[in-house]
C-alpha cells in the first residue's frame, strides 16, 4: 500500500466516525508518524509502505476515531507562534488565550517606563506554561511566575520553557491558585495577573465537545457549579498581591461576561477592557488594581 492509499484509508475510517476534516487529519497523522511535514508528504505519496509502518498508522487513526484529540497524539500544539509539548496532563492551548498574551505584553509595553527591573508576571494555572513561556519570549525583561497544583502539569510546563530558552526567566511553582506566593514579598507586588481559569460551569458537561469532555482534564476544565469558582478567588488573593495600578487579565467562558461583572469588588478593581474574539465574543478580561 502506498502513503497516499493508506492517507485515503484513513480518512475514511475518520469520516465514518464523525472526525471533523478526516481527510487533513488523516494526512497529519501520516506526516507525524513519518515526521515530515505536508509538502514532503505529498512528494512521498506514491511510496509504498511496510506492514509495520501502516499498523502503526491505523493505531493512531483508531486513536483519533475513538475522539481522542490530534494534539495528545502527536503531543504538539503550536501557540502564539511557538512549538508546545502536551499531554493529557495539561489543557491543550486554544487561539482564543493568545488574545489574553496580547493583553498581557501590551500592557506590559504601555508601562515600560514604570518598571525599573520589568514587570513582575504572576500566571495562574500555567498548565503547559503557553502563557508564561510565550510572555518571557515576547517580554525578556519580566519575572515571571507560573504555578499549578498539578505536578505533572509543571513538568510539562518546565519541558516547554527549556524548549524555548526561557527557564531560566520563569519560577514554577506547585500549589492552589495565589497560595504559593505566600511569604515572598510579593504582597502588593505583583504587576500583571494573568490567568486562563477553569470556568466550565460543572452542571453543563454535556455541552462540551467528547473530545473535550472525555480526554482533558476535569481539574483544568471545571469552575464550579456556575463557572465562577476561581474567578471569585483571583479576585479575592488577588487583591492581596497585584500593586496599585497593576492589573489582572483572565480569560473568560462564553455568556460569562455580565456574571463577572456582578461579582467584581469595585472598591478592589475596575474593569477597565473587554477583549472580544474574531467571532466577536468576549474573551479576556481586565482589571486595574485600585
Amino acid at each position: 500500500m502506498t502513503i497516499a492509499e493508506a492517507i485515503a484509508e484513513g480518512a475514511r475510517q475518520l469520516d465514518r466516525s464523525g472526525v471533523a476534516e478526516a481527510r487533513h487529519t488523516a494526512g497529519l497523522l501520516m506526516g507525524h508518524l513519518l515526521g515530515t511535514d505536508r509538502a514532503q508528504l505529498l512528494v512521498r505519496s506514491p511510496e509504498h509502505i511496510d506492514d509495520a509502518l501502516l499498523e502503526s498508522y491505523i493505531r493512531l487513526v483508531e486513536r483519533r476515531a475513538a475522539g481522542e484529540p490530534l494534539q495528545y497524539i502527536t503531543g504538539r500544539q503550536e501557540f502564539y507562534g511557538l512549538d508546545f509539548e502536551v499531554n493529557r496532563a495539561v489543557l491543550i492551548p486554544r487561539p482564543e488565550t493568545e488574545f489574553l498574551v496580547e493583553q498581557v505584553i501590551a500592557l506590559a509595553r504601555d508601562r515600560h517606563a514604570s518598571f525599573q527591573e520589568g514587570p513582575v508576571i504572576v500566571d495562574v494555572g500555567t498548565g503547559s506554561g503557553c502563557i508564561a513561556v510565550a510572555l518571557a519570549v515576547n517580554i525578556p525583561r519580566a519575572r515571571i511566575l507560573a504555578i499549578d497544583i498539578s505536578p505533572s502539569a509543571l513538568d510539562v510546563a518546565r519541558s516547554n520553557a527549556r524548549r524555548h530558552d526561557a527557564a531560566s526567566r520563569i519560577e514554577f511553582l506547585q500549589g492552589d491558585m495565589l497560595s504559593p506566593l505566600e511569604g515572598r514579598g510579593l504582597d502588593r507586588a505583583v504587576d500583571l495577573l494573568a490567568s486562563n481559569p477553569p470556568y466550565v460551569p460543572s452542571r453543563n458537561p454535556h455541552l462540551l465537545q467528547r473530545e473535550v469532555r472525555d480526554w482533558e482534564p476535569r481539574e483544568a476544565l471545571f469552575g464550579g457549579e456556575e463557572g465562577l469558582d476561581f474567578y471569585r478567588r483571583l479576585m479575592d488573593d488577588g487583591k492581596i498581591y497585584v500593586k496599585s495600578g497593576g492589573s489582572l487579565v483572565c480569560e473568560i467562558g462564553y455568556s460569562q461576561l455580565e456574571a463577572i461583572r456582578e461579582i467584581i469588588d469595585p472598591s478592589a478593581w475596575q474593569l477597565t477592557a473587554v477583549t472580544s474574539d474574531l467571532q466577536g465574543i468576549p474573551r479576556t478580561l481586565t482589571m486595574r488594581r485600585l
